[in-house]
């Protein structure tokens, strides 16, 4: 069986070729057939040139003739989960939901992201009282660790 950290040191060469696209690893899965998926993303996002690139160099570096393998190398779309620190990065400003480990939904812009975990700006909650309805401006940030997170997605508006 292919080893996976083969394949990261190999996808992480790959990306060294490719400085100028600021392409980074979001991850790597290695199925007990061979299936090799690379998921990868950018600062300024993943054209399908990068991921054909990255394919070709992977596929130049190893050996099918030892053993048998079919590659996988896609762009982490925009309705898959954030992964990794760099994802929160560069979404900065872009509004999100975010599930906590225990459940907890909520809604808000990414404020800030660094390698332990990144704050939100929730979004105003709307109150109503006998007579009126009214949103109240109590945006508060909230700060978390990765590790608190079940799942953080973009949120896509058509505007």
């Amino acid at each position: 069986m292919i080893n996976k950290k083969q394949i990261q040191e190999l996808l992480r060469q790959a990306l060294e070729t490719m400085p100028e696209a600021e392409l980074f690893e979001v991850s790597v899965s290695v199925s007990p057939k061979n299936e090799i998926k690379v998921y990868i993303d950018g600062m300024k996002g993943v054209a399908i040139d990068s991921c054909v690139a990255v394919s070709r160099y992977m596929e130049q570096h190893m050996d099918r003739e030892a053993e048998d393998f079919e590659l996988t190398v896609s762009s982490s779309g925009l309705d898959q989960p954030l992964r990794v620190a760099r994802q929160y990065q560069k979404n900065i400003a872009r509004e999100v939901k975010v599930t906590t480990n225990g459940g907890e939904t909520l809604k808000g812009t990414i404020e800030s992201a660094d390698e332990e975990g990144f704050s939100i700006k929730e979004k105003a909650k709307k109150t109503s009282r006998a007579k009126e309805s009214k949103t109240v401006p109590e945006e508060k940030v909230r700060t978390f660790k990765y590790a608190e997170i079940k799942e953080t997605k973009i949120v896509i508006s058509f505007k």
